[in-house]
């Protein structure tokens, strides 16, 4: 019986593993000229940036390009859960949930990040004498 079960335990995560070489997620932004594609551990798998696109102005572009990974992170992210989920039982999916990048802020949403006071009002203080 317990053969069985490490047998079955075994099958199971190389089903996964296999799922996971596979997985990929692609975003795109609505006019079609950038799509982002990651992979199932989020790194980035391709970059496709239409001609049309270099119109835009660096920035812009750049906003684009990050603001489609964290989508399609996010989205492979939730396959990654579903494929996952089924076998790793409550502990590992709590632990595989606080390893997910937070999820992507829609378009406009300002960010969520502190503002840093660079401005002192006093001079920088050596610890040299």
């Amino acid at each position: 019986m317990m053969q069985q079960r490490a047998d079955e335990m075994v099958r199971q995560s190389e089903q996964i593993q296999q799922q996971m070489q596979e997985m990929a997620e692609t975003a795109s932004d609505p006019d079609g000229t950038v799509s982002v594609t990651v992979g199932a551990n989020g790194a980035l798998k391709d970059l496709q940036i239409d001609q049309r696109a270099m119109r835009r102005s660096a920035a812009d572009l750049r906003t684009t390009i990050l603001q489609l990974a964290g989508q399609a992170q996010a989205a492979v992210a939730g396959r990654v859960v579903s494929a996952v989920e089924p076998v790793a039982g409550t502990a590992g999916m709590e632990f595989l949930r606080s390893q997910l990048p937070p999820e992507p802020e829609p378009e406009g949403t300002p960010s969520r990040r502190p503002e840093v006071d660079d401005h002192d009002d006093e001079p920088p203080q050596s610890f040299l004498r």
